[in-house]
C-alpha cells in the first residue's frame, strides 16, 4: 500500500511539474522562423543594431523575406541573410483591446448620457445616444493607445 502511494505521488508530481507542462523550443533553431506563417507580424534585429518591423513573406534555409514600410518609400519587400540576423520576435496580437475599450466606453457613455436626459421632451433618449456614441469613440481610441503601448513580443529565433 505504501509503495502504491509513493508511486502515485511521484507520478502526480511529475505530471504537475512546470517542465513537463511547457515544452521549450531551442531559440537558435532557424526552423522556428521557417514555421511562421506568411503574413505573421515580426520584428527583426540585425547584428548592426537595426530593427525591422513588418510581415514575413517567406523563408529559405539561409534568407528571410519580409515586407516593411519604409519612410518615403512605401511598402517594400526586403531580404535578410540568416548570418546578419541577431534576433527574430513575433508580435502578439492585441486586437481585442480596442473592442473592449469601445464596449466599456459605450456603456459608460450611455450611463452618463442618460443623466442628462429630460423626460417629456421631444427627444427623450438623445442624451444616452450621444453619450454612448462619444463614449464608444473615446473607448475605442483608448483601447488603440493601450494596444500600442502594451504590444508584447515573443522571441522566435536568436542567432547562435
Amino acid at each position: 500500500m505504501k509503495q502504491m502511494q509513493k508511486l502515485l505521488a511521484i507520478l502526480l508530481a511529475s505530471l504537475l511539474s512546470p517542465a513537463g507542462l511547457v515544452a521549450q523550443t531551442k531559440l537558435s533553431d532557424w526552423a522556428n522562423v521557417e514555421k511562421l506563417k506568411p503574413s505573421a507580424r515580426i520584428i527583426v534585429n540585425n547584428k548592426k543594431g537595426l530593427e525591422f518591423f513588418g510581415e514575413k513573406r517567406r523563408t529559405t534555409p539561409d534568407t528571410l523575406f519580409m515586407e516593411v514600410s519604409l519612410p518615403g518609400q512605401g511598402t517594400r519587400t526586403i531580404n535578410l541573410d540568416k548570418d546578419e540576423i541577431a534576433e527574430v520576435r513575433r508580435k502578439r496580437s492585441g486586437g481585442w483591446l480596442p473592442v473592449i475599450g469601445g464596449a466599456i466606453g459605450v456603456g459608460a457613455g450611455i450611463g452618463f448620457g442618460s443623466l442628462a436626459d429630460h423626460p417629456g421632451t421631444d427627444d427623450p433618449h438623445i442624451g444616452a445616444m450621444i453619450g454612448g456614441l462619444m463614449g464608444g469613440l473615446f473607448g475605442l481610441l483608448g483601447g488603440q493607445i493601450v494596444e500600442k503601448v502594451k504590444a508584447k513580443t515573443k522571441k522566435i529565433y536568436v542567432a547562435p
